[in-house]
């Protein structure tokens, strides 16, 4: 493994430009989650990995993100489309229940999913802008209007010119991956009706703060929000909430539906947020520490009962949980139903990646790790016992289920 050294360090929050960043966590050096090895010896780039806290309005991120250029420079392939979405509904609900008919543009459509969804559901003047080639030719393909490339602000005026403004700009899953927070606000301002709204949808790191669950950090979110420091962003920027939503999706995710005020704050807003998380930051190291220690205990008490020690499902979220906890070398190999994925090895740890059906080949008793998001427990915990009957002893890796609760499904000392 070889570590790489990113541009520059981050010294100011990209919220607040609070200049007291403080370390919260240091998980060291890291792959990418996303680039599985071919081989099992393959030379592994590490990068920094470490979260700061701005006690100035409460925002967890990563102070040295990996040049984008090069966190996704083979991310050749679409997302939307791959990962169920059941909470799609609701959303679309609250977006044309707030704007009558108007037009909406999504910020970071990839493959058009969403757009093409609001089409089904009567709104029909859409439009949204996609960075990834691939995924926005996809887009295309669907007879969607999608613009390519970061959303600037000189792109927002030239749409503007073009289309309009919009009744509503929407931004699913986006807001995580920016460095540059003003610089999308600006964009937006640029893009919406003076009474429009602004939609948004993000991973909701409150739990994971609160448990000291490593594995909702990945090196593509260079930001980590709750729903104290959404609304305290909105509020900063100009915009009142009128709708929330939470849903079990993708480790949590919580969608605000906030209406423009022109109204922009004078940065009083973030010391609620900061209150609020203070103390749960400074026990984050500590928690996921316990955690880690805790988990590695159990599953070698496992091991040495005659117990085999699979981990089911390799994304980003098992790739940081793996490494960063060290539970690699506790661990005989990993499980995925993702073709593609079959035959590989995980970043870092160099698991091997084998199709579950190697599962039923094994008379041992097994452990197996949930590494998919709690959604899926169900499905995959059927899949796993009907492999593997009364041998399988299985146990959720990820938040928002108590995931030290969890930790009483190993066998006790």
């Amino acid at each position: 493994m070889t570590q790489e050294n990113n541009k520059e360090v981050t010294k100011t929050c990209r919220l607040c430009g609070s200049g007291n960043l403080q370390q919260m966590i240091d998980l060291g050096p890291m792959p990418i989650a996303h680039r599985l090895a071919v081989r099992v010896d393959e030379e592994t780039p590490l990068y920094p990995f470490g979260v700061s806290f701005c006690p100035g309005c409460g925002l967890p991120q990563i102070t040295d993100p990996i040049d984008p250029k090069i966190l996704y420079g083979e991310y050749n392939y679409c997302f939307s489309e791959w990962k169920p979405q059941p909470h799609i509904t609701d959303e679309i609900d609250v977006i044309k229940a707030a704007i009558d008919g108007g037009a909406v543009f999504e910020v970071g459509c990839n493959d058009g999913m969403f757009l093409a969804a609001l089409t089904e559901a009567g709104i029909t003047d859409v439009a949204g802008v996609e960075p990834n080639p691939y995924a926005m030719a996809h887009a295309r393909e669907h007879g969607l209007d999608v613009y390519e490339g970061m959303l600037t602000l000189d792109l927002s005026r030239e749409i503007v010119a073009r289309r309009g403004k919009f009744k509503a700009v929407v931004a699913r899953q986006v807001l995580e991956h920016l460095q540059d927070i003003g610089g999308f606000f600006d964009c937006v301002d640029v893009l919406l009706d003076d009474d429009g709204y602004l939609f948004i949808d993000l991973p909701d790191f409150g739990t994971a703060l609160k448990m000291g669950d490593v594995s909702m950090l990945w090196e593509e979110h260079v930001s980590y929000f709750t729903p104290e420091v959404i609304t305290s962003m909105l509020a900063h920027y100009g915009y009142e909430p009128e709708e929330e939503r939470r849903y079990n999706f993708s480790g949590g995710t919580v969608a605000v539906l906030a209406k423009r005020t022109g109204k922009a704050g004078n940065g009083d807003e973030f010391a609620r947020s900061a209150a609020a998380l203070t103390k749960d930051a400074w026990s984050y190291r500590g928690k996921t520490d316990e955690y880690g220690k805790a988990l590695r205990n159990g599953i070698d008490r496992a091991r040495e009962a005659g117990f085999r020690i699979v981990i089911y499902g390799v994304g980003c979220r098992a790739c940081t949980l793996v490494n960063g906890l060290s539970l690699g070398p506790h661990i005989d190999f990993a499980v995925d139903d993702q073709k593609e994925r079959q035959g590989k090895f995980m970043p870092g740890c160099s698991l091997e990646i084998r199709s579950s059906e190697v599962l039923a080949k094994d008379s041992r008793p097994t452990v197996c790790l949930l590494a998919v998001n709690n959604e899926n427990d169900a499905k995959v915990t059927a899949r796993v016992e009907a492999l593997l009957g009364d041998q399988a002893m299985i146990m959720t890796l990820h938040s928002p289920a108590d995931i030290h609760r969890e930790l009483d499904r190993l066998p006790q000392a």
